[in-house]
């Protein structure tokens, strides 16, 4: 019987190692990039049992992170993460469990996404129902139900007409009183 003694040194966990010291990254994302190098499957596979062993690779951790830096940071919903997790790899099960975001999870990144995308909208845009239309599309675009987003931009649109006056109107308008 031969005994055949594993080279202990391996490139693929060196390198591993390298591009997890500057981030984080997810199991398959990892994977990838050490083929692209030109490392063999045998090896990436050895670097990778290895880094989970020293609970370097966590998946389930590191999507936790992702959602909850992108749901209150990005103003991303729970399609946009579930989608973006798939996309880096991530077990399908485990985005859509860790994707569902609790109610002050959702509604912080609810409050951040109207933030963006009314910074974006033109001025009076709560006047014209193909203005705010825009905006429900950039809400659902960033992951959010249909019903989420039509009842967010009519809460903002109502708020923005009781507090609209001539004063705050811009040239153009279509609600300036000339």
């Amino acid at each position: 019987m031969e005994l055949k003694i594993k080279n202990l040194k391996n490139p693929a966990y060196d390198k591993a190692l390298k591009l997890i010291a500057r981030r984080d990254h997810f199991r398959a994302e990892l994977a990838e990039k050490l083929r692209r190098k030109g490392f063999d499957d045998e090896d990436i596979e050895q670097a990778l049992e290895r880094l989970d062993e020293l609970d370097l690779l966590d998946d389930a951790r590191l999507a936790e992170r992702f959602v909850e830096f992108r749901s209150v940071d990005r103003g991303w919903g729970q399609r946009r993460l579930v989608n973006e997790l798939r996309k880096r790899g991530v077990d399908g099960h485990l985005a859509e469990r860790v994707s569902r975001l609790d109610d002050e999870l959702h509604d912080r990144a609810l409050e951040t996404a109207l933030r963006r995308v009314e910074v974006r909208a033109k001025p009076g845009w709560w006047r014209l129902p193909e203005r705010r239309a825009r905006l429900v599309s950039s809400l659902i675009a960033r992951g959010f139900t249909t019903d989420v987003a039509y009842g967010a931009v009519a809460r903002l649109a109502t708020e923005r007409e009781s507090s609209d006056h001539e004063i705050h109107d811009q040239p153009g308008d279509p609600g300036r009183i000339s």
